[in-house]
């Protein structure tokens, strides 16, 4: 079955061709998704649980002539593309969201990972913390975690709160912070035991660490 390209999730959720620059003027990136999945279907189902059996979400980069340059599978057939790509990064990044919540359960939700375009190839971003060892970027949205874009001068950063429960006890609380200059991702973070859920504001920027990137 031919599948069609989706370009970004708008407030009217319309379909269009997408052309956003890559890493040449003429690459692009496109969210290829089943046929079945209408802007309809995102709207009304969104985070909702419900079940799908579609194929998954795609994300390709293509060429000068529309020619497809690599792909990467997402895992889940609801996906979103934020048509405007992060700022100040090293490599051309957009940030695309799969729906991964489950009809039931607070720890699933959305999934947003920020992916780069590095040699004409597609890449989840990579972030090192403390101790120098980096990891894939996970950005999740469920009852007891979230994230926000931030800008800051003229590049964007990454916050990421997230609440574990532990018992009877306020459990843990994390704050972290990603940033982003010449030399790739960095993240900090703190923690603290005062519980936080999805249903209250997002904390205040204050409380988190500071980045460290140049």
């Amino acid at each position: 079955m031919k599948r069609i390209v989706v370009s970004a999730f708008t407030a009217l959720l319309a379909h269009a061709a997408l052309a956003h620059p890559a890493a040449r003027a003429c690459d692009h990136v496109v969210l290829v998704l089943d046929p079945r999945i209408t802007a309809q279907v995102i709207e009304r189902d969104w985070a909702s649980g419900a079940p799908h059996d579609e194929a998954d979400a795609v994300l390709e980069l293509r060429g000068c002539k529309d020619e497809r340059l690599d792909r990467l599978e997402l895992v889940g057939p609801l996906a979103i593309l934020d048509p405007t790509p992060l700022r100040g990064t090293p490599e051309p990044t957009w940030l695309v969201t799969a729906d991964l919540t489950a009809p039931a359960g607070a720890s699933s939700g959305p999934l947003t990972l920020p992916v780069e375009v590095v040699s004409h190839r597609l890449r989840v971003a990579r972030a090192r913390g403390p101790d120098g060892r980096p990891a894939p970027i996970h950005l999740a949205a469920t009852q007891h975690a979230a994230w926000q874009r931030l800008g800051v001068g003229n590049a964007d950063q990454l916050l990421a709160v997230s609440w574990v429960p532990r018992g009877d006890a306020h459990g843990a609380t994390t704050y972290r912070r990603y940033s982003t200059g010449a030399h790739g991702w960095r993240w900090r973070e703190r923690r603290d035991t005062t519980p936080w859920e999805s249903d209250a504001d997002f904390p205040d920027a204050a409380l988190f660490p500071r980045s460290t990137a140049p």
